[in-house]
């Protein structure tokens, strides 16, 4: 075919395009990327190098991008910018602003951990978390009764009731110079008073107009007198010295001293705990003790403060650190006169497993430090300083007099020492020995002082009958009472065979008591089975002391005896007693066999399952006791199906076919497979015409148990199957060979295995194809039969072979293809 000058160029055109597109999708791409002016380069630099100059162009007004100086912000934040280095040398006071941005930010640092310093020792303090708490209200309360030893002052308010015969209510208000005034009666000064004060004072200058509130002329008062609070004035607080926060507080006038300490958050690090001052006038007027408050829950020095008043917390005295095995750990501070028993005491006493016998002390002297060790009885005359730690141990994990005892004995367990101070004291309250204990050899561990651990043999039986001293037990000794079965072999007897026993089939095995009878031991086994030989009971011993010289020397001693019906043994055999290890075997007797069975199904007279009557009965036996075959019985497709039992060899050969299938299912993951059964059914091919007609030859198998013959209709059908190009069943004709039944199934295919070609009978036997001189020679066809044609398999090597013949063919189109063009470039 000629092909014209236009349609050759489409087609060059066509094929260029595609070689473009096929390079572009392979990352080869030979078209530039545009340049120029405009150009936005795409491999812009990360990081800006330094000591670029500011402004460098391309001759046509643009600036270059990676050149681009970074903004002014920017140069600030970034250090390694060379313009920003040059504006801060050339600007010294931005490096002397930077350099003191950095003292200061060091400053705060330092003051920070100092800070987290003083709080964690002030954590340390016993009583911090009275002041450290937000659930905590500061406030006093208001609304209560108003206290009797309130001192008045300005701005009070006075509630007067007058009732009774006379009713009258004045509400005055203290003035600033302390006076207030009434109705009729005038100014009366109550500033520095207290409310009892005031009351008394009130009641005798009313009382000039309000008679009845005095007794007259022999009657007793009508009229009565009340004062109390209204409005209550604010008062100014100073707390000075180490609180948390010192400085000038506006309190209620009903704040106490613990209120003031709570508004200004409580000492500090450093501020007493013991010693608070209450400064009025000039004068101390109170020391508050917090302590008082923590450990009895109310103190007395908790007095209501006065205006102006001044609160002095001072540093502490002495402070002292326990730790250890108290209630509470911490800082405690002590008083001049406080021992060592009240500083326990605010730590809350011992714990469980406090070892208080001896204390540790750790004192700072003025040149080191030193350990005092306290005995319990001077706690409450030891000094403590300031400075000192106290380090409270735990107990020995020990018991200063416990015994233990254990063995053949009937409590065992541990006892003091106290009331089992020797071992037959300990015996006697441990509830006497057990009938089976070893008394002459009891055993005695002990832990001596250099903590080397002896073994101390005592004779009890010496100890009881006189003959040896009582011994005095030690704390933790460990007494043992051994016994005489933990120091012999545990004994049985061991029986096997027919017994009437579902557990029997590997042997029962119970244990051994003395003067055992064969009787005993099969009463306990349950009886004999109906198999079992009456007359072949053997006992086996073992023997106890064998001549180690001797080549044939006896390794044991057999006995035989007889067993009646009702399990009795025969005269010998019953004064026969049995030693421990003993084996006793009761015989399967050789006449006894169950009932055996075999089937027949298809065409005979009557089929059904029968009864094996001998050991030699055969199929032909079976066939006459089946009423003979039917008209219909094709004697060719008779077949015996019997289960039979794989070899070692099949059985490993379906593990691992299984387990191959297994991992290729599962992606090869490790599966564990269970075992497979070592018996098959199996279908064997008989020639049952030969059987018929020679009854009894060698054709003629001897039936087993759970034989199935299976004798059929006439079959009429062949049925094609494997490498065929349309697999069928044909119907058999007499005169059709083997490749006109493979006709009627399309024929062979291109992966027919024509010589490996086989034909399953009907009967269950199998023919195969033979090859002689280059032809195949295939079996007979035989009604019912199934022919069979594998396929070819196809090795690695077959498999590259066809890759390069593949590879060769494109190879050669191409090659062709370049020749086409070559010569139409020069016919050009």
């Amino acid at each position: 075919m000629k092909l014209s000058k236009n349609s050759f160029s489409q087609f060059f055109f066509k094929f260029t395009l595609f070689i473009l597109i096929f390079s572009k999708t392979f990352g080869q791409n030979p078209v530039a990327t545009p340049t120029g002016p405009t150009a936005i380069p795409t491999n812009l630099p990360t990081n800006i190098p330094t000591g670029v100059p500011a402004n460098t162009g391309n001759g046509n007004g643009n600036q270059a991008t990676p050149n681009m100086p970074l903004p002014a912000k920017n140069r600030a934040l970034n250090p390694n910018d060379g313009n920003a280095a040059r504006n801060v040398q050339a600007n010294p006071a931005d490096q002397r602003a930077i350099n003191k941005e950095d003292s200061l930010r060091i400053i705060r640092e330092q003051e920070t951990e100092q800070d987290a310093a003083k709080a964690t020792l002030r954590r340390r303090i016993f009583g911090y978390n009275l002041f450290n708490t937000v659930k905590f209200d500061p406030t006093p309360a208001i609304n209560i009764a108003t206290p009797s030893n309130y001192v008045l002052g300005p701005n009070d308010q006075l509630l007067i009731d007058i009732y009774g015969y006379s009713q009258v209510m004045y509400k005055p208000i203290i003035s600033a110079d302390g006076y207030i005034t009434l109705d009729k009666v005038g100014l009366i000064y109550m500033a520095g008073s207290t409310i009892e004060q005031a009351k008394e004072r009130l009641k005798s200058r009313l009382s000039k107009i309000y008679i009845g509130l005095n007794p007259y002329s022999g009657f007793p008062a009508n009229t009565f007198l009340n004062v109390s609070l209204g409005n209550i004035r604010s008062i100014k607080v100073t707390v000075t010295g180490e609180v948390i926060a010192p400085g000038t507080y506006t309190l209620s006038s009903l704040s106490t001293v613990q209120n003031a300490l709570y508004a200004c958050g409580g000492p500090n690090e450093v501020g007493t705990y013991r010693k608070i001052n209450i400064i009025r006038n000039n004068r101390i007027v109170s020391t508050f003790d917090i302590y008082d408050l923590l450990m009895n829950g109310f103190t007395k020095n908790n007095i209501i403060l006065q205006d102006q008043d001044i609160i002095q917390v001072l540093p502490y005295t002495s402070r002292v650190a326990v730790k250890g095995n108290t209630k509470r750990e911490g800082l405690f501070e002590l008083l001049e006169d406080e021992k060592l028993s009240k500083l326990i005491e605010y730590a809350g006493g011992f714990a469980p497993y406090a070892y208080h016998h001896r204390l540790k002390v750790y004192r700072n002297t003025a040149r080191e430090r030193k350990l005092l060790d306290v005995l319990e009885a001077d706690f409450p005359t030891f000094k403590m300083q300031s400075g000192d730690s106290v380090v409270i141990e735990r107990v020995l994990e020990r018991f200063e007099n416990m015994v233990a005892v254990n063995g053949a004995i009937f409590r065992p367990g541990e006892y003091s020492l106290e009331t089992s101070p020797t071992l037959s004291q300990l015996i006697k309250s441990a509830e006497g020995l057990k009938g089976e204990a070893l008394i002459g050899r009891i055993s005695i561990i002990r832990t001596r002082e250099d903590m080397i651990v002896e073994n101390i043999s005592v004779n009890y039986d010496d100890i009881v009958k006189g003959k040896a001293a009582d011994v005095v037990l030690k704390r933790e000794d460990v007494i043992t009472i051994p016994s005489i079965f933990d120091l012999t072999e545990p004994a049985y007897v061991r029986i096997q065979g027919a017994l009437n026993n579902p557990a029997a089939v590997d042997g029962i095995e119970m244990p051994f008591l003395r003067n055992m009878t064969i009787e005993d031991v099969l009463v306990k086994a349950g009886g004999l089975s109906e198999s079992a030989s009456l007359s072949r009971v053997e006992v086996v011993r073992r023997k106890r002391n064998v001549d180690p010289t001797s080549a044939n020397a006896q390794i044991s001693d057999t006995y035989t005896f007889n067993i009646n019906a009702d399990l009795k043994v025969d005269q010998t055999g019953n004064k026969f007693v049995l030693y421990p290890f003993d084996e006793i075997f009761i015989r399967r007797s050789p006449n006894y066999i169950e009932q055996t069975f075999a089937e027949i199904q298809g065409e005979v007279i009557f089929p059904a399952t029968y009864g094996i009557k001998s050991k030699t009965e055969k199929i032909s036996d079976l066939i006459e006791r089946a009423g003979g075959l039917s008209p219909q019985a094709y004697l060719e497709g008779a077949t015996l199906v019997r289960q039979i039992q794989l070899s070692e060899i099949e059985i490993a050969q379906r593990r691992k076919a299984i387990t191959e299938i297994t991992n290729s299912v599962r992606g090869n993951q490790a599966v564990q497979v269970e075992d497979v059964n070592a018996t098959t059914v199996s279908s064997i091919g008989i020639n049952l015409i030969k059987i018929m007609q020679n009854p009894g030859s060698n054709e003629d198998m001897v039936l087993q148990d759970g034989d199935i013959i299976r004798i059929p209709k006439r079959l009429e059908t062949v049925r094609v199957q494997g490498e065929v190009l349309y697999p069928t069943t044909i119907k058999y004709l007499d005169d059709k060979s083997f490749i006109n039944y493979i006709s009627n199934a399309g024929g062979f295919t291109k992966k027919s295995l024509r010589s490996k070609s086989y034909i399953l009978y009907a009967n269950g036997s199998v023919d195969r194809t033979r090859r002689v001189l280059f032809v195949n020679i295939y079996p007979k066809v035989a009604p019912g039969s199934e022919i069979i044609i594998p396929q070819k398999t196809i090795t690695a090597q077959q498999q590259v072979a066809q890759v390069q013949g593949l590879f060769s063919t494109i190879a050669g189109t191409m090659t062709a293809f370049l020749s086409v063009l070559a010569i139409f470039q020069l016919s050009k």
